[in-house]
């Protein structure tokens, strides 16, 4: 009997030696990451188009976003080569002398995980201000929670870098050192994550609801303004994840399902980032599409005014044009309200030309006519 049960556990033992590993959470990494790079850069790519080509070059939001897409896309990458280290396999199942590269990249992403966070929610806050000027109230309590942010990513970073002491005790574990509560400052950074996001995601509703335009239009603003509150429900699961499972001692698994939710997180926001400018590429493409010629006119029959007029017509479309456009403020609100007749001004009021005195032959509307967007602060 004795011989029996050695034999039957001897076998059990092959048997478990021979069967393939779970890596499962290893495709699903390498998956999310290749899906993060493409659509970040194609999401960015686009923004950059559109401030180049369509509007009026970069502003700060634009610097800070590609600052988020950078590190964003370091961060990717990054989870990438963890996940060849091992990443997403049960820690039983990852070869010794993958352990400590699998560690180095730990440190790598929990020191980049934060700035990679305040550029990306900074970048989208610093259009809310844009949008929300007139609400002065609203500006001062988004730079106040920048603040905090700022206050607190400063720190923590530090922090996170002096971890361990010496740092290298971090990922080898082996002779004299010391280190800081891992689980705690991950923790720390998930809850800041969740209360921003949650900042990003609600702040605009009652607001946009506020501003004076038709209901539909502010549909899309809040839609605009709001998708980086998508965000939310990634850091949400991401935190829910680290409280259960952050103390795991499954560390390669666990934590490799913990990161891949930060990723979500930070492409979201980068994606997100991205639609104001976005949007104004997409109107302006359909205008043109719809018109046939590219051009905007003013709803009054600017097509039937004669060619020796052309001069004048020509700088009221550009006048009208979303060339114009600057900042992402001008963008949303624009775009909300669908297609102005006329957006700025009409250069045409032959009533101060010599040789016409007031004569309307050929030319339709001649007076100079000057239309804005304004927001009604209701505070």
């Amino acid at each position: 009997m004795v011989a029996l049960q050695f034999i039957q556990d001897a076998t059990a033992q092959v048997s478990n030696r021979d069967q393939a590993p779970d890596r499962s959470v290893n495709v699903i990494n390498n998956a999310t990451q290749s899906l993060c790079i493409i659509f970040m850069a194609a999401f960015w790519g686009l923004r950059v188009y559109a401030r180049t080509r369509i509007l009026n070059g970069f502003n700060k939001e634009d610097m800070l976003c590609t600052g988020a897409y950078v590190l964003g896309t370091c961060y990717s990458i990054i989870a990438l080569i963890m996940g060849h280290f091992g990443g997403g396999l049960h820690i039983d199942d990852v070869p010794k002398q993958h352990i400590v590269p699998f560690e180095k990249t730990v440190y790598v992403t929990m020191v980049m995980y934060g700035p990679t966070a305040f550029l990306t929610k900074t970048s989208l806050l610093l259009i809310m201000t844009r949008v929300f000027s007139p609400y002065k109230k609203t500006v001062i309590f988004i730079y106040v929670i920048l603040g905090i942010m700022l206050a607190y990513y400063i720190p923590a970073v530090i922090v996170k870098i002096r971890i361990c002491s010496p740092i290298s005790y971090f990922w080898t574990k082996t002779g004299n050192g010391t280190c800081l509560n891992e689980s705690a400052i991950i923790l720390a950074d998930a809850v800041v994550s969740v209360v921003s996001d949650l900042v990003v995601l609600l702040l605009p509703l009652p607001l946009t609801l506020s501003l004076q335009m038709p209901f539909k239009k502010k549909m899309r603003v809040m839609g605009i303004l709001g998708a980086g509150g998508l965000a939310c429900a990634s850091s949400i699961i991401r935190l829910i994840f680290i409280v259960n499972f952050g103390n795991s001692p499954d560390g390669t698994y666990q934590f490799m399902r913990i990161n891949m939710f930060g990723n979500a997180e930070i492409s979201i926001g980068v994606i997100c980032a991205c639609l104001p400018a976005l949007s104004a590429l997409i109107t302006t493409y359909v205008r043109e599409y719809s018109s046939g010629k590219g051009t905007h006119t003013s709803g009054h029959e600017m097509s039937r005014m004669k060619n020796t007029r052309s001069d004048v017509t020509k700088g009221s479309k550009h006048r009208m044009s979303i060339l114009d456009v600057g900042s992402d403020q001008d963008i949303l609100i624009k775009n909300a309200q669908g297609e102005p007749k006329i957006e700025t001004s009409i250069q045409g009021d032959t009533e101060r030309q010599p040789g016409h005195h007031g004569s309307m032959e050929g030319i339709g509307i001649m007076r100079t006519v000057d239309v804005q967007t304004t927001v009604v602060n209701k505070e």
